[in-house]
């Protein structure tokens, strides 16, 4: 877990070779079960005649993609203990220089879409959340010439839902 401590520079700058079919694979595989107990699936779509390579340092990418998934859980845990839903599933998509990741619960609340990468921004209930993730998200790709935004498609709710992560900035020829 060195990787992430803030507190060693050197470690925080260090960029590697990444895979991202490998790296969210791992991804995958980390959450599986956490994400099992609550009837949660995780998956990832890849096509494997496309790979992509980035450079990035790992613990940063770890961060973008690990508050991705805590975001879906939190939500998609409300659907299924309320009962609107029997279970949840989060996507992850890769389609060079792109990786998309959504899950298939409501979607986002339109009263936040537009301002959704905005500090201190949330929809959860007082007291859940600082909205702070999707921020942190933000300036952590933009740190690495990257990008986050959400695609325009809606899903069955009428809500936005897919959140799209440029890694243009990151890509290894």
């Amino acid at each position: 877990m060195s990787f992430l401590s803030p507190a060693l520079r050197y470690v925080r700058e260090q960029r590697e070779d990444l895979s991202m079919r490998e790296f969210l694979l791992e991804l995958e595989g980390f959450y599986r079960d956490r994400l099992a107990k609550s009837s949660i699936r995780i998956r990832v779509r890849s096509d494997q005649e496309a790979p992509m390579l980035i450079r990035m340092n790992r613990g940063k990418l770890t961060q973008v993609f690990g508050n991705l998934v805590l975001n879906s859980e939190y939500w998609l845990k409300r659907d299924i203990t309320a009962g609107r839903m029997s279970s949840g599933e989060i996507d992850f998509e890769t389609a060079p220089p792109f990786v998309k990741v959504w899950d298939d619960g409501r979607g986002i609340d339109p009263s936040v879409e537009v301002a959704l990468f905005e500090p201190f921004i949330s929809a959860k209930a007082r007291g859940e959340g600082r909205g702070l993730g999707l921020f942190i998200v933000k300036q952590l790709l933009d740190s690495e010439s990257c990008h986050i935004g959400l695609v325009p498609e809606r899903n069955r709710f009428g809500r936005l839902f897919k959140f799209q992560i440029d890694l243009r900035g990151a890509i290894r020829d």
